[in-house]
């Protein structure tokens, strides 16, 4: 895979989570899947089983895709990453598969049926890292959870759960995940993130027309910048909420400590600050300009100097 992965396709989970439902509820028969008997000179006997019941899975969910009965995959360009992100994650799951990859598996299974296909997903089926499917199982969840809450508001879904529910799970999994954005343009999983906080704050607005969630029960999604202060808050509020245990230990230890850790904080927050905020940046490049400016001004007082001296030098021999 490429060092950076698109996550474009999480947009429209809920299409795909359709048919991913169909395969996890409905049992696949011989009739509608066929040549999926693997032996042992494609997997170890322990993994026979489990590679039989996932190849049956793996080409069902290919076939709900390619038929697509319900119309919703017709404009999506590569409507079949979805099933490559779906093998990776079924493969990763489990631990005791994990050391079958999605292309050794493909491989197996187009070793079966000649006629699989292979044009649509000869180039699709690939190994995703754990590092970019993790990231895609953050924006799966992330999206599944911000559909339930669009249908409650736009299509007034019912739902067991509360709109607080839904809007909880949003907050906290994002507010995870961006935590290592502190540049929101910086990874494609970064920008994916960015642009699925725009998405939910839509739905936000969206909810002050429909009124379908009470507006207390909904939380807006923090910026990057918000990120860094609420985490620069948490620490003040820890550096504060050292207390002894004694009244008589508080001139011996508490001193030290509020000074140490008040200290430490301050030089993290200016740091954070000077590299990841606009003010940051703002005076980053005006530090940078009074340099230049400096820079500029010295030379010109060099070159004045030299030229002073040099016509001294010539009044003196004139003279």
């Amino acid at each position: 895979m490429a060092d950076d992965y698109d996550y474009n396709l999480f947009k429209d989970i809920s299409k795909y989570k359709i048919y991913k439902d169909s395969v996890n509820e409905n049992y696949i028969t011989s009739t509608e899947v066929n040549n999926c008997n693997f032996d042992n000179n494609d997997f170890l006997e322990k993994d026979i089983e489990f590679a039989e019941e996932l190849c049956k899975k793996f080409k069902y969910l290919y076939q709900l895709i390619t038929a697509d009965k319900y119309n919703m995959l017709s404009e999506i360009n590569k409507k079949y990453e979805y099933t490559n992100y779906w093998l990776n994650y079924e493969l990763k799951q489990d631990k005791k598969y994990s050391h079958i990859s999605a292309e050794e598996f493909y491989q197996k299974v187009k070793g079966k049926n000649k006629d699989f296909y292979e044009n649509n997903l000869q180039d699709t089926i690939q190994d995703i890292s754990e590092v970019h499917l993790n990231n895609m199982k953050i924006l799966e969840n992330l999206y599944v959870n911000y559909f339930e809450l669009h249908d409650i508001i736009s299509v007034y879904k019912t739902s067991n759960k509360s709109c607080s529910t839904y809007s909880n799970i949003c907050y906290e999994q994002y507010e995870e995940a961006i935590k290592d954005c502190t540049n929101p343009n910086s990874t494609n999983f970064c920008k994916a993130l960015e642009e699925y906080r725009e998405t939910h704050e839509q739905l936000l607005q969206m909810n002050e027309f429909y009124r379908k969630c009470p507006s207390d029960e909904l939380k807006k999604l923090p910026k990057n910048e918000k990120a860094i202060r609420e985490e620069m808050d948490r620490a003040l509020q820890l550096v504060r909420g050292i207390h002894p245990s004694h009244p008589s230990e508080a001139h011996t230890g508490i001193t030290a400590v509020t000074v140490i850790g008040v200290s430490l904080v301050i030089s993290v927050s200016i740091f954070l600050l000077y590299m990841f905020t606009p003010f940051g940046s703002w005076l980053r490049h005006r530090i940078k300009r009074y340099i230049g400016i400096y820079k500029n001004s010295q030379d010109e007082i060099h070159n004045i100097n030299l030229n002073s001296e040099e016509y001294t030098i010539r009044y003196n021999s004139i003279q």
